[in-house]
């Protein structure tokens, strides 16, 4: 939902502006909207910049640990996204025709935007772990922000074998790297829930035990 809003005051700046805009303007009022974030970085940019700068020259040569490699990964395809999305809409012209084709690229801009939400989240991550000076929280951390970063990939893993971004033999070991990560972090699931501050009535609520979920199955039942 909060995406759909996004594309939609997107959408709304762009109608206000396409009847002044020529086809190439068009293109470059929407990329920069995107492309902006990209160049300017979030946050830890040393940090950032140190480990993408040292990551390996290929992918097959990186680990799928490797955070270089990772930052790189997601800023990759936010700027291929991106790319394609000006592609497209510097082929609409100007006028009622050119904001109808932007309406249809609705998917194609809420993929780029959730492209941003995740490099823009893995960025303010990396920020946070080079902030931790608890080594043992440190250490939990750094396998989180694994976890984060290769569900994420294993969730578009369509995309990333596509575009040649991971061969079919290393998106085979994002998968059991996941189900690895998951097995190393489970001893540190209930130290990693209650890092979210959860009041103790909220995780004994009906809603949350499943209580709730019974009682309507019950009334669902009887009614019939």
């Amino acid at each position: 939902m909060l995406l759909q809003l996004v594309a939609k005051g997107l959408l709304t700046s762009y109608r206000d502006h396409v009847g002044e805009l020529n086809p190439l303007g068009i293109a470059r009022f929407v990329a920069e909207s995107f492309v902006e974030a990209v160049i300017e970085r979030t946050a830890a940019r040393e940090v950032i910049r140190r480990l993408i700068d040292a990551a390996p020259g290929t992918d097959e040569e990186a680990g799928l640990y490797d955070r270089g490699w990772q930052l790189q990964l997601f800023e990759d395809r936010e700027k291929h996204i991106v790319d394609g999305l000006a592609r497209r809409l510097r082929r609409a012209g100007t006028g009622p025709q050119a904001f109808e084709v932007f309406n249809a690229a609705q998917d194609h801009l809420l993929t780029a935007a959730r492209a941003h939400v995740d490099r823009v989240v893995l960025e303010a991550f990396v920020a946070a772990l080079d902030r931790c000076a608890d080594p043992g929280c440190a250490a939990v951390l750094e396998r989180v922000c694994d976890l984060y970063v290769l569900s994420n990939v294993e969730a578009d893993l369509g995309w990333f074998l596509q575009h040649g971004r991971l061969t079919p033999a290393r998106a085979k070991a994002v998968r059991s790297t996941v189900n690895e990560l998951c097995r190393q972090l489970r001893p540190h699931a209930r130290t990693l829930i209650e890092g979210f501050g959860i009041p103790d009535g909220y995780l004994t609520a009906p809603i949350a035990t499943g209580e709730e979920a019974d009682r309507q199955a019950t009334t669902r039942k009887d009614t019939r």
